[in-house]
């Protein structure tokens, strides 16, 4: 019996792992031929070691360092116990009732050191002959899990709204005195204990000095914002996933309308003005992991999913897609190009990075593979040339270039 119960708690150790992120601070620039000013933002998040958390205020040593001592003194008692020795089963005996009750702990401090995310936003500037990003300004934070500028300036200031592994929705004013920076302006949890996911603006089609803002979290969990005056106030709240709810997006054509999808691989339509969803669709084999309303083409909706596949929908009917492609990776970001309606740019995790072609079906024009990493973010320069950025996950880098039609 004492056999099984060290097995049992030898599996348990397996589960207890906390790999750190590591972050080399390296920018790589490829492509880069490209004229004009621009303004970008990247978020990075790193990792903490079991070593320098959760210190046992007794005696200094981490849960996971008093269980391996633990083990290490019940290898020690297993043979004489076997030989037949009773003090030394006893002594097997409280020393597993002590391991369990350290898994236990050591799972508790893995879940809260996961949720102790460390990130920075990073304020850079881009040279007018596009060779050089230049430094302006570092703000440590919170994990930064999404992050989208407000499509028109607020109160006078552009405006970033971003979310935490706090669980915090927060707003910056971009501010222009000697110098650009920004500056936090508003704050608002979401929820204790969870992280937020993603956000969207109200306002990428339609102008609004009071623009309403939708975020995610690991809960489930939906929460519609909205700036008034120089206050968030929420104004609903909707608990419709079983697991993450990885992302949400208002339809730009009519922002009571907006959408979820999550880890439970539902993708689910609402409308602000009823507490309950008004579709949820089970199409997606995987979670859905990207939504994007295109502010261009009326009723043209995409959606991309761990199932490696991006799903064109049209707004009106979302019991079925209308066309779905497959791009070799699961599709955490997809962006609309400003200036080519029809082109749209994915970030697709192990699958790199793919340009689409939007007409009545999905088409993939162009891979990129030059990253060495999840493909994790993307987006493009607003301005009347195509200038992309690309980033990728654990080696923290940024790529920028021009794409040419």
């Amino acid at each position: 019996m004492e056999a099984m119960d060290i097995q049992a708690v030898e599996s348990k150790l397996s589960d207890v792992t906390v790999t750190a992120i590591p972050m080399n601070g390296k920018n790589n620039h490829k492509d880069i031929s490209l004229g004009g000013n621009s303004h970008a933002t990247i978020s990075t998040v790193s990792g903490s070691s079991p070593s320098s958390n959760g210190k046992d205020k007794d005696n200094g040593m981490s849960k996971y360092a008093q269980l391996l001592a633990v083990i290490e003194e019940m290898g020690k008692e297993v043979r004489p116990s076997y030989s037949g020795s009773r003090s030394s089963a006893e002594r097997l005996k409280r020393g597993i009732v002590h391991a369990r009750i350290l898994v236990r702990e050591c799972l508790i401090e893995t879940e809260k050191s996961a949720r102790q995310r460390l990130g920075r936003i990073n304020v850079l500037s881009i040279t007018d002959d596009m060779k050089e990003i230049v430094p302006i300004q570092t703000i440590d934070a919170s994990g930064v899990l999404d992050q989208k500028w407000c499509h028109h300036k607020i109160q006078g200031y552009p405006v970033l709204g971003l979310v935490t592994s706090e669980g915090y929705l927060q707003l910056f004013r971009l501010v222009d005195t000697d110098r650009l920076k920004l500056e936090l302006w508003l704050e608002g949890q979401l929820g204790r204990d969870v992280l937020a996911l993603s956000l969207d603006w109200s306002t990428n089609k339609i102008l609004n000095e009071e623009p309403r803002l939708i975020a995610s979290d690991t809960s489930g969990t939906l929460t519609l914002t909205k700036v008034v005056g120089n206050f968030m106030r929420k104004i609903g709240k909707w608990k419709c996933h079983s697991y993450d709810a990885w992302v949400t997006a208002f339809n730009y054509w009519n922002t009571d309308l907006f959408y979820s999808g999550g880890d439970d691989c539902l993708f689910i339509s609402y409308d602000v003005r009823t507490p309950l969803p008004v579709l949820i669709n089970q199409s997606h084999n995987a979670g859905v992991t990207a939504i994007k309303s295109s502010v261009d083409v009326e009723y043209q909706l995409l959606t991309g999913s761990y199932d490696e596949k991006v799903r064109l929908w049209d707004t009106r009917n979302l019991k079925r897609c209308i066309s779905e492609c497959e791009v070799n990776g699961g599709v955490w970001r997809l962006k609309y190009n400003p200036n080519e309606k029809s082109v749209v740019v994915a970030a697709c995790m192990y699958g790199g990075f793919r340009l689409l072609r939007i007409n009545k079906d999905v088409k993939v024009m162009h891979e990129y593979l030059e990253h060495e990493s999840i493909a994790y973010g993307a987006d493009w320069k607003y301005d009347d040339r195509s200038v992309v950025a690309t980033c990728s996950f654990y080696d923290s880098m940024m790529h920028i270039g021009e794409v040419t039609f």
